[in-house]
């Protein structure tokens, strides 16, 4: 039980730190000019959110394709509900805030795939020096 709260802990903080890292940039670009307290916390809270759906790979034996496009519909499902709580504007540009969705999805995908196989690859290592020291 300890640690399933750690795993949502964990997962909750890496979303909000992906969720406000997307929203900074966003206002240092001027994408969002009209930052309000209420567009912050939903960004923080759903981002979050976001980040505990990424339990899905952990926590199914489902293949990994219905895993991702579970994450996929979920996470814009959240996106969608965050833009319709801070009264943005995406249907008026529904194919550009999409892709532009689908943009930002495959670059955090892509980040954490490396992170993934980095923490592979070191694991691998350590277990080849200690399989080494053995013989």
């Amino acid at each position: 039980m300890l640690k399933f709260f750690r795993d949502l802990t964990t997962s909750f903080s890496i979303g909000v730190g992906f969720g406000a890292t997307i929203y900074l940039l966003f206002i240092a670009f001027e994408i969002e000019p009209n930052a309000t307290t209420l567009s912050i916390l939903s960004v923080l809270v759903i981002s979050g959110l976001i980040g505990v759906l990424s339990l899905i790979f952990e926590v199914t034996e489902w293949p990994y394709l219905i895993e991702l496009f579970i994450h996929f519909l979920g996470t814009f499902c959240l996106v969608v509900l965050m833009a319709w709580i801070n009264n943005w504007p995406i249907w008026q540009g529904f194919i550009s805030f999409f892709l532009s969705f689908v943009g930002i999805y495959l670059v955090i995908w892509f980040i954490l795939k490396l992170e993934i196989s980095e923490n592979v690859n070191r694991v691998n290592q350590k277990l080849q020096e200690r399989n080494g020291e053995r013989k």
